[in-house]
């Protein structure tokens, strides 16, 4: 009989079989587990993209349609203008996503959808405050449309799907910090209560006597010190060194709790101009566009004079322009005076009177502005630069009697007369308003800063989270608008407590039904 062969011994070794054994008995589960496999295939998430159509279409509502404010019908009438260039500029730049959103639609179909829109959106204005309804504004938004229309029709321009991901989601986060911190920057500083509800002073002594450098220091000890746009060239001045404005340099002195007065006050200075532009040259200003303060040279009654302007408690022009025409090269004293009390409005030329003419009704408060304040230039424009040498400028939160107009000529510091001071009411309101907006004109973009705020939330909650329940970025862009409430001026209308984080809410909203192709 032949020996058994090597491969029988292994094969038959109680080792070996027993390894077969095992082999054996994992290879049902395997097949079972392919078999799984083909059933249930794995699910992976891949980042959502964000189809923009919605988005848009609520901002577009947010920015134009929702008030911050309203007003009574008629106090704004429909108006029809092509003077404002970079506004209509803005408005068919506003509409063209709009038309490629609707392009789909037909040409015809997009423009009157767009019209009818924006017919909404302006005719809702007539009772917005801040808000300038506008036919122009509507020809221009269907002009838009148009144009977008016409490039989604023609060309198959579309609105890109944006990819949400961790890098949309840290921009995201970016933007909506920027916007918060813009939104911060402009609701301004809280009105002084000096001069309403406790006694005035002197609120700001900028004697402009440096002898060189671009910082403008602050002698009233109240530290609202600003900063030349460039350094000046300095000449002899009424006491000391002045500096001169040649047209484009200014000072920028921020803004401040103290200079935003809603009481009495008196602003004077020295000055010598050297040219004049065509219209104002603003000495000291803090106007806006609905509000502030200004002491100016101007030529609004014909020859040039003194200028004091202010904003009555209706949000109206109160001015007091001086009798006697200013000569260029000849150094003046000039000083404007509020008595809010008295509901006069005057002007001093070297210490007397100069009274001239009254434009508009003398109110017992002003409405005082949110912007910085500025020696040689008016806020926003450099039409109403200075030109020639400015010194010795003094803000108090008072009245001067016409003695210490003539005294504060002479260089001496004027204190709160007893009978001024003796008037304050110490349980007074701080802002006397019995008319006009509650809100400040800054304030009309918070209903699309908060749209904004809220759909940007939510993309930073989806990129940063894809698979977190879609009610998470709901709940951001709500509390997103509560935030942005809370941080904004505190003279908001009542309704804003609600409006503001639901239009946050809306942004956010938009953004989660616009979610597409989350699971592959």
């Amino acid at each position: 009989m032949s020996p058994p062969s090597l491969g029988r011994r292994i094969t038959g070794c109680p080792a070996t079989r027993a390894a077969s054994g095992i082999s054996d008995w994992r290879q049902p589960l395997a097949r079972v587990h392919r078999v799984r496999s083909r059933v249930r295939p794995s699910v992976r998430r891949h980042p959502p993209r964000l189809v923009l159509t919605i988005p848009v279409i609520v901002l577009l509502l947010a920015a134009t349609a929702v008030p911050v404010e309203l007003r009574p019908l008629g106090d704004a009438p429909m108006t029809f203008d092509f003077g404002d260039v970079p506004d209509i500029l803005e408005n068919i730049a506003g509409y063209l996503p709009v038309g490629i959103l609707l392009g789909g639609l037909g040409f015809l179909k997009a423009i009157l959808v767009a019209g009818l829109v924006s017919t909404g959106a302006e005719t809702g204005q007539l009772v917005m405050m801040h808000r300038d309804p506008s036919v122009t504004d509507i020809l221009a938004n269907v002009t838009g449309a148009a144009l977008g229309a016409l490039a989604s029709i023609r060309w198959r321009v579309r609105l890109p799907a944006l990819r949400i991901d961790g890098w949309m989601a840290g921009l995201a986060i970016l933007l909506a910090l920027g916007l918060v911190l813009h939104a911060r920057s402009m609701a301004g500083k809280p009105v002084s209560a000096r001069g309403v509800t406790s006694a005035g002073r002197l609120e700001a002594h900028w004697k402009l006597d440096e002898s060189g450098g671009r910082a403008a220091s602050d002698a009233s000890g109240h530290g609202i010190a600003g900063r030349f746009r460039v350094e000046p060239r300095r000449v002899d001045g009424p006491r000391g060194r002045a500096p001169v404005f040649d047209g484009a340099n200014y000072i920028d002195f921020g803004q401040s709790t103290a200079l935003r007065l809603a009481g009495s006050m008196t602003i004077s200075a020295w000055i010598r101009s050297s040219t004049y532009p065509d219209d104002d040259a603003a000495v000291v200003s803090q106007l806006g566009t609905e509000s502030g303060f200004q002491l100016d040279t101007t030529i609004d009654e014909g020859p040039r004079t003194i200028g004091f302007k202010l904003t009555d408690a209706c949000g109206k022009l109160m001015a007091r322009y001086g009798a006697t025409p200013l000569a260029l090269g000849t150094r003046y004293h000039v000083a404007g005076v509020y008595d809010a009390a008295a509901r006069t409005l005057d002007v001093y030329l070297n210490g007397r009177l100069d009274n001239g003419v009254l434009r508009g009704s003398v109110s017992s408060a002003q409405r005082s502005s949110r912007g910085p304040v500025y020696v040689g230039r008016r806020g926003g424009s450099s039409r109403f630069n200075f030109s020639g040498s400015i010194a010795d400028v003094r803000i108090y939160s008072f009245a001067l009697t016409p003695a210490q107009a003539a005294a504060d000529m002479r260089g001496e510091i004027a204190a709160v007369p007893a009978a001024a001071e003796a008037s304050i009411d110490p349980v007074g309101p701080t802002r006397v308003l019995s008319c006009g907006a509650v809100s400040d004109y800054e304030d009309k973009d918070l209903p699309f800063a908060a749209g904004l705020l809220g759909a940007l939330v939510a993309v930073a909650a989806v990129g940063l989270w894809v698979s977190a329940p879609r009610l998470l970025a709901l709940s951001a862009s709500l509390i997103a608008g509560g935030l942005l409430l809370a941080i904004t001026a505190p003279g908001l209308p009542a309704f804003n407590s609600w409006l503001l984080p639901c239009v946050a809410l809306a942004g956010g909203a938009s953004v989660v039904v616009s979610l597409r192709g989350e699971e592959n």
